[in-house]
């Protein structure tokens, strides 16, 4: 048998055309391999994570996000498409420098030793376990007053002053007064005035309630993500999902007793007894009445400017309102005795 017939086949069996079409695959095969091998792009490797300074730029861009820690993280086979995770919490950026450079951007992640995983997508691609260690720092708490609201009946009514929560966590509180239970509201704005509308079978109580800043310890008090340089109400989810609208902040600290003089300009409709319309051991009431002068006994607090009450300086000359279920008025300080009954 002739190698090429006269029908151009080759041994008889393969068409001439068709064969060399094989032959041609046949030497791209190692070729295509050989380029896939070259260009390929490398598996990122973890190498070091080390922890530098949180700057400005990633405050900035965080869009209010707490930030808890930066990790530089060397190793090879970075891309840009690549994202982070703290064990199992997202964080919140990796920014990419080269193949050998990402920045991870941490958030608020639990005290202890986790791993650093990288994903491509869905899939996890590089991981250092161990390598981002937290310290279980304690930080900063503040009196926060206003509103548990949002409450299951049942849950209203098994609320009681010392409530606490595990100190460990972001937002852990210990619950130091409460009012008495009320329908929910939520208040609905409308330019400069509010209305207050009823929250079908549901509770709020007024509340006095130590809580601590998102851990870690920032010179900014955060809870629940929430800045407490905004406008009041601040509404936060606390652990155990408690809603609370913060309406006033004070220092931590136990109020400290005093006794305030204030001249008013009517006490018509003044008793001995009236109470400022707020829970807990600061609020004032009065003891006496005097003429046009009443006699407070109240809680105060340290400031910078000297005592204060509610926010307001405590001192002779300074103006102070005091304000009840029935009535509001303003008056003028006389003088104050504090750490006196």
């Amino acid at each position: 048998m002739t190698l090429i017939d006269k029908n151009g086949r080759l041994f008889g069996r393969i068409n001439l055309v068709d064969a060399g079409v094989l032959i041609f695959l046949a030497l791209l095969l190692p070729v295509g391999y050989a380029t896939f091998l070259l260009f390929r792009p490398d598996r990122p490797s973890i190498a070091s994570v080390t922890r530098v300074d949180v700057g400005n730029e990633e405050r900035r861009v965080s869009a209010g996000t707490l930030l808890t820690a930066k990790l530089k993280v060397k190793g090879t086979g970075f891309n840009p498409l690549l994202r982070a995770r703290i064990d199992d919490v997202d964080a919140v950026g990796l920014v990419y420098e080269n193949p050998n450079s990402v920045d991870v951007i941490v958030g608020i992640v639990p005290p202890g030793k986790h791993d650093l995983v990288l994903y491509d997508g869905v899939q996890e691609v590089a991981r250092a376990r161990g390598a981002v260690e937290v310290q279980a720092t304690q930080g900063p708490s503040v009196r926060a007053y206003g509103w548990l609201t949002d409450l299951a009946p049942e849950r209203a009514e098994t609320l009681k002053a010392g409530d606490a929560t595990d100190p460990t966590v972001p937002g852990a509180f210990t619950i130091v007064a409460l009012g008495d239970i009320k329908p929910a509201r939520v208040r609905a704005k409308f330019g400069s005035a509010h209305a207050d509308l009823t929250l079908s079978g549901r509770r709020e109580r007024a509340a006095e309630i130590v809580v601590r800043c998102d851990w870690p310890s920032t010179l900014l008090c955060t809870i629940d993500g929430q800045r407490l340089t905004q406008p009041p109400p601040i509404i936060v989810t606390l652990p155990g999902g408690l809603r609370f609208e913060i309406d006033e902040i004070a220092p931590p600290e136990d109020p400290t007793p005093a006794v305030a003089r204030m001249r008013v300009p009517s006490t018509a409709d003044m008793q001995v007894g009236d109470r400022d319309a707020i829970v807990g051991a600061r609020a004032a009431q009065i003891t006496s009445i005097a003429g046009n002068t009443i006699t407070l006994k109240l809680g105060v607090q340290e400031s910078r400017e000297g005592w204060s009450y509610r926010g307001m300086p405590l001192i002779a000359g300074s103006t102070l309102t005091f304000s009840t279920a029935r009535y509001a008025t303003t008056g003028t300080v006389i003088d104050v005795r504090v750490g006196r009954e």
